[in-house]
């Protein structure tokens, strides 16, 4: 099990707040386009009491494809480089077999016609010496190459195919020779496009799912030279045969998993075994925004699925076991990469304090059956809240304070807590009150037993607004705004509206239980609203 040190420290000692994502270097003009959601969201939900919540957070993206693959050129050369590449925007062979080209950035435009604005003038500013098309005539025209060099020296790498123009791409880019060869299918191969961050070795192309090897294909190995050859992807996509007969007298092996997801992970943990300072994520589906991700050499490229579902276990796992040490950052805009998405990334590259050191008790489940261990126990580390009576443990206090803080800046303030550490003993009382009042078959819908109450763990807080205290507060406007964000500071709703079955007791829209922002989080966006069910969840994914 990874040590949870480097996320701890990452996020910083308890008391510092993430004001808004962080920069690259501030000398530098950084061309990531922040979507707003970010900046005003990552202010909202944290406070100088709170916790950091979130790795930074930042996005390259444009108005298209074309503008993104300038953003992206800026970010990988932001001194400007020797060599300025483009490739066709609408098939992406030859832009993904040029991720191993670490002279220049690789710029993306159409077949034929104008140069897109965003890309001639990140020509200007790269200010290079040589333009070079990627791909013969029918893929980049003489005149959008010529339009584009705006009076610079030009040069084409094409080959006669796809297969050809990867095998000289490979060549120009390894001129000596190279330690591994990649292999991937043709098309437009997410594999790949997780792969352009391997720097060992190029990537060539083999046809999807066939048992044979382009000639080009061998020939470039044969030039090459290498100790090894390794598949990107399943056997779909490069068969066991075309990878032995690729590496025929040399080692093969494959990096790959269950699917896309997966292999993504898995080739980031062979190009980036110790972390990085960097992780980027783009769309499984759709690869047009990260077919020039190869020249991001400062992490890896994660894939994550098209239609804003959460992260796959695989991706943030390795978020949570190697989180960049800079940022997370999403490639393209809210349609490639959801926000929801992103945030979920940042959440699960940070622990907490309690999520690193005591899970024991953050994970506590307390049923009806279930009850705390020991069965007096009382917490040892309990602070006041906001000069009052009630108590709490100190990050529950801490985020509650951030969610409260959050409620404000929403317009939804005047939130205040009405009871939250409970010893045995006054727990023992308030149940015996409800049962003088409903007899013991309603009372124990309405309060826990001694010994089974929440309250008694210093991580659960009943909570009220201005315009309701009781039970119409799911309705309230505040009440509503705190069942739609408390996943953001760590909190549930321990009884859910419809939840009796389940929990034993009746809905209680006021009750909020701490369970750490990544299991909240990850309820949230896994549609899970039960704690009863979901714990072992929460437990097992801690287990790295």
């Amino acid at each position: 099990m990874p040590s949870r040190a480097g996320a701890v420290l990452l996020a910083g000692v308890l008391g510092l707040a993430l004001a808004a994502p962080a920069l690259a270097d501030p000398a530098i003009p950084d061309p990531a386009t922040v979507d707003p959601a970010l900046t005003g969201e990552i202010a909202s939900t944290t406070s100088a009491a709170a916790p950091v919540l979130s790795l930074p957070l930042d996005r390259l993206s444009g108005a298209d494809r074309y503008e993104t693959s300038a953003r992206i050129s800026w970010s990988a050369f932001p001194h400007g480089a020797d060599t300025v590449y483009l490739a066709r925007g609408d098939i992406f062979a030859d832009a993904i077999a040029a991720g191993s080209l670490t002279d220049g950035p690789i710029l993306l435009v159409r077949s034929c016609g104008a140069v897109p604005a965003a890309v001639a003038a990140e020509i200007k500013r790269v200010d290079p010496d040589r333009v070079v098309a990627l791909g013969g005539t029918g893929s980049i025209c003489q005149g959008t190459l010529e339009q584009a060099a705006a009076g610079r020296d030009t040069d084409r790498v094409a080959g006669g195919d796809r297969f050809e123009t990867a095998a000289l791409i490979g060549q120009r880019a390894f001129p000596q020779g190279a330690q591994t060869v990649y292999l991937a299918e043709h098309r437009d191969s997410v594999d790949a496009v997780a792969g352009g961050t391997l720097t060992d070795g190029p990537i060539l192309l083999v046809g999807n799912g066939s048992t044979a090897v382009p000639e080009h294909t061998l020939a470039a190995i044969e030039a090459l030279d290498p100790q090894e050859v390794v598949a990107l992807g399943g056997t779909v996509a490069v068969t066991d045969q075309a990878l032995g007969v690729a590496g025929e007298g040399r080692h093969t092996d494959r990096v790959s998993g269950p699917d896309r997801y997966a292999t993504s992970a898995a080739i980031a943990d062979r190009a980036f075994p110790e972390g990085s300072s960097r992780t980027y994520l783009t769309n499984g589906v759709s690869v047009a925004d990260a077919v020039v991700g190869g020249a991001l050499t400062r992490g890896p490229i994660l894939l994550v699925p098209g239609d804003c579902r959460v992260l796959t276990d695989p991706v943030w796992r390795r978020i949570s076991t190697q989180p960049p040490t800079a940022k997370l950052v999403a490639l393209g805009g809210p349609g490639a990469v959801c926000t929801e998405q992103l945030h979920t990334g940042g959440r699960l590259g940070v622990f907490s304090a309690m999520e690193a050191g005591d899970t024991a008790r953050l994970y506590d489940l307390l049923t009806k059956a279930q009850p705390v261990s020991p069965l007096r126990y009382v917490p040892q580390d309990l602070v006041t809240w906001r000069s009052t009576s009630h108590k709490l443990r100190p990050e529950t206090a801490q985020m509650l304070q951030a969610l409260f803080d959050g409620a404000t800046a929403a317009d939804r303030g005047g939130l205040y807590v009405t009871s939250a550490y409970r010893s045995y003993a006054t727990q023992q009382a308030t149940y015996d009150y409800w049962v003088s009042v409903y007899g013991e078959e309603k009372a124990s819908m309405l309060s826990a037993r001694a010994g089974h109450s929440e309250h008694q763990l210093g991580l659960a807080a009943d909570i009220a607004g201005p315009t309701c205290g009781g039970n119409c507060f799911g309705t309230s406007p505040e009440g509503k705004w705190v069942a739609a964000n408390a996943h953001r500071y760590g909190f549930i709703i321990r009884y859910p509206q419809g939840g009796t079955p389940v929990t034993g007791y009746y809905y209680e829209p006021w009750h909020l239980r701490y369970v750490g922002p990544r299991a909240a989080w990850m309820m949230h966006v896994r549609d899970r609203d039960y704690w009863d069910t979901y714990q072992p969840v929460a437990v097992a994914d801690g287990q790295f």
